[in-house]
C-alpha cells in the first residue's frame, strides 16, 4: 500500500525536517502540513484550527470506516476517550456552583462501600491526585465490556490508596469514573443525561453523545484502527472517565462557551485551569485539564487515547487559539501536530512530526527479519534520529503487535529486549516479561517482572505476575 511505501525506513532521505513558514496564509500551510501527513500515514481523522474565535483551517482526511469505505469528515462523531474528562469536571463544577456539593467533601459520603478509600476528596479525584489505583492499568478490569460493577467490585478489594492522598498526581481512570457516579448520585440523572441537559443542548453540540450501547454506533460514527491499519474499535460503554463521542464543530462550540461564562462562573473556571497543589514532585493537572504556563500564556489541553481512536485538544487562552484533532488510526503524533499548527499561526517555523519507527521496523521484519529490523532501528539512531520516534511507546507498540498480532513471539521479546536497553523502564521490563511468559519461560518471566517492581514497587500488575510465578 502506498502509505506504508511512504512511511517506510529511508534512512537517506531526510522526510522530516524543519520547514520555515512560507508567506502564504496560515490556511494554506496548514493544508499543505496537513496533506502531507496523511500522505506519509501519519494522520486520518479531522481537524479544527481557530482564532480569535473563528476558523481558519477545517478539513478532514482518509476513511472514517475502512470496511464501508465511508469517508472522514469534519462531521463524523469520533471517541474522545479521556477527553471526556472535562466534561465529567464540568459536571462536578455545576453542581459545586449550585452548592450541591464541596470540593473538599470526602468520597465516603458518597461512596461508604469504600471505606479504605473514603479519605480522598471529590477535588483530588479531579485532579489526579488521589492515589485510587486506575482500573486499566493497575486492577487489570480493563477488557471489552467491562462494567461499573466490576470497577466497584475491584475497588471495594483496595486495601490502601497507592499513596496519601494529595501526596502526588498519577492519573487515575478510576477517579473520573467516581466522579461521573456522584454527579449520578446528586442530580438524579444518568450522566449521559445530565451531560445532555445541562452541557450539549444549552451549547449545541448537536452530534455529541455518550456512548451506552452498540446501536448508536451508526455508519457514520468513526471505527478505530491501529497503528498498522488493523481493526481496533472500543465498545466501552463506561462513564465519567471516556465514552464521549463528538466532532470537531461541536467542540468548538464548547471551546467558545467556556469564554462566556454560560456554563460556570468565570472564577469557577479559573479554579479548573490551576494545578492541583501536591506535596511531591510537580503536576499540570487542574480540574479536568492539563494547564501549561508559558511565554505566550496559558495552555489548557487534554488527550484521548482508546483502542485505534484518538483525540486532541488545545486551548491557548491568552493567544486565542483552538487546535482539535480528532483521529482513528492508532498513535498519530497529535502533540507534535498541535505544536507544528500553533508555529504556524505564530508565523514561526516549523517542524515536521516524525514517523514511526514502529511501523516502519514492522514491514521490514516481515520482509527481511528481526535481526534487519533492528539493525534498522540502529542506523536511524544513528544517522537520523530526528527522522523516526525512537521512544519507548514505538518499540512497546511494536513489540506486543509482533506477540499477539503476527505470533512472533520470539520477535517480540527481542524488541522488548532492545526497548529495555534503551528505555529501561518499569513498563518496559513489564512488557519483556510478559513475553517471556508467553514463551513458557517462567524463569526469564519472573526476572524481568521482578525488576519491573524494583524500578517502580507501585507497579501493581508486575507484582500481581510476579506472585502468580512464585
Amino acid at each position: 500500500m502506498k502509505s506504508k511505501q511512504r512511511i517506510g525506513i529511508c534512512l537517506s532521505a531526510a522526510l522530516f525536517t524543519t520547514l520555515s513558514a512560507a508567506a502564504q496564509e496560515p490556511s494554506a500551510q496548514i493544508e499543505s502540513l496537513m496533506g502531507k501527513l496523511h500522505e506519509r500515514g501519519q494522520f486520518n481523522g479531522a481537524v479544527l484550527v481557530a482564532k480569535n474565535g473563528k476558523v481558519v483551517y477545517r478539513a478532514a482526511f482518509g476513511l472514517s470506516d475502512q470496511s464501508t469505505g465511508i469517508t472522514y469528515r469534519p462531521e463524523t462523531p469520533s471517541c474522545l476517550a479521556s477527553l471526556s474528562k472535562p466534561f465529567t469536571s464540568l459536571a462536578i463544577m455545576m453542581l459545586a456552583d449550585r452548592h450541591r456539593l464541596a470540593y473538599e467533601d470526602r468520597i465516603s459520603k458518597y461512596f461508604p462501600e469504600l471505606p479504605a478509600l473514603g479519605a480522598v476528596t471529590v477535588r483530588q479525584l479531579m485532579n489526579h491526585t488521589s492515589g485510587i489505583p486506575d482500573y486499566s492499568s493497575d486492577l487489570d478490569v480493563d477488557h471489552p465490556g467491562v462494567t461499573i460493577a466490576e470497577v466497584l467490585n475491584a475497588l471495594r478489594k483496595v486495601e490502601r490508596p497507592l499513596f496519601t492522598p494529595g501526596e502526588k498526581y498519577q492519573y487515575s481512570n478510576s477517579g473520573y469514573l467516581l466522579l461521573g457516579l456522584i454527579v449520578e448520585k446528586l442530580s438524579g440523572r444518568p450522566l449521559p443525561v445530565y451531560l445532555q441537559e445541562h452541557v450539549f443542548d444549552p451549547v449545541g453540540m448537536k452530534s455529541t453523545f455518550t456512548l451506552t450501547g452498540g446501536r448508536q454506533k451508526t455508519s457514520d460514527v468513526a471505527r478505530g484502527y491501529d497503528d498498522f491499519g488493523s481493526p481496533n474499535d472500543t465498545g466501552g460503554y463506561l462513564g465519567g472517565d471516556g465514552g464521549l463521542y463528538s466532532t470537531v464543530d461541536d467542540l468548538f462550540a464548547f471551546d467558545q462557551a467556556l469564554y462566556t461564562g454560560k456554563l460556570v462562573t468565570r472564577s469557577t473556571l479559573n479554579q479548573a485551569l490551576t494545578p492541583g497543589p501536591v506535596r511531591t514532585g510537580e503536576t499540570t493537572y487542574g480540574l479536568g485539564w492539563n494547564i501549561t504556563n508559558a511565554a505566550d500564556g496559558r495552555h489548557v489541553w487534554h488527550t484521548g487515547n482508546t483502542a485505534g481512536l484518538r483525540a486532541f485538544m488545545e486551548r491557548r487562552i491568552d493567544a486565542k487559539t483552538t487546535v482539535i484533532l480528532l483521529t482513528n488510526r492508532g498513535n498519530s503524533k497529535r502533540l507534535d501536530i498541535n505544536q507544528a499548527i500553533q508555529d504556524i499561526l505564530a508565523g514561526q517555523p516549523y517542524t515536521f512530526p516524525r514517523g514511526s519507527i514502529a511501523v516502519a521496523m514492522r514491514d521490514i521484519i516481515l520482509k527481511s527479519g528481526i535481526d534487519a529490523g533492528i539493525a534498522a532501528y540502529e542506523a536511524a539512531k544513528k544517522t537520523n534520529p530526528a527522522e523516526y520516534d525512537l521512544g519507548e511507546t514505538e518499540l512497546n507498540t511494536l513489540g506486543y503487535r509482533l506477540l499477539y498480532q503476527e505470533h512472533r513471539q520470539e520477535d517480540a521479546a527481542k524488541v522488548f529486549l532492545l526497548n529495555t536497553a534503551e528505555h529501561p523502564s518499569s513498563n518496559a521490563f513489564d512488557s519483556l516479561a510478559e513475553a517471556y511468559q508467553v514463551l513458557g519461560d517462567k524463569d526469564a518471566a519472573r526476572k524481568y517482572y521482578g525488576i519491573a517492581v524494583q524500578k517502580d514497587p507501585q507497579n501493581l500488575h508486575a507484582k500481581r505476575m510476579l506472585e502468580r510465578l512464585k
